[in-house]
């Protein structure tokens, strides 16, 4: 009877903390669907560049490459470093922005596979 009791309340703990209450994101901070469309880009222009054979694409700052994205989508690079620092600070949010982008990076994958 003891075990059940220990049991019953490790299973009513653990779905008391699943239901952690929803990280509010600052005003400050961009929202994840924004986010995640900013570091699609980045992440695909590294891509590109780390694929590119072409010596003088491999020499370009990568910090220029993030400025020319953040005019792109009209952000301050305090903005997006602001985000990110959140982002990075609540891993279960970033997760969230990641599955944005791996969710965007599908369907450019399908439309690509359509397309031949």
């Amino acid at each position: 009877m003891k075990k059940i009791v220990v049991l019953l309340f490790i299973i009513s703990a653990s779905f008391g903390c699943s239901g952690d209450a929803e990280i509010s994101i600052p005003e400050n901070v961009l929202p994840k669907e924004k986010m995640a469309a900013v570091m699609l880009d980045i992440h695909l222009t590294e891509a590109s560049m780390n694929l590119s054979l072409n010596p003088q694409t491999i020499n370009i700052n990568h910090s220029d490459i993030k400025v020319d994205i953040l005019k792109k989508h009209q952000l301050e690079k305090k903005q997006f470093d602001e985000s990110f620092a959140f982002y990075t600070q609540n891993p279960a949010l970033l997760n969230e922005v990641y599955q944005i982008v791996l969710d965007d990076l599908s369907k450019m994958q399908a439309q690509v596979m359509n397309e031949k």
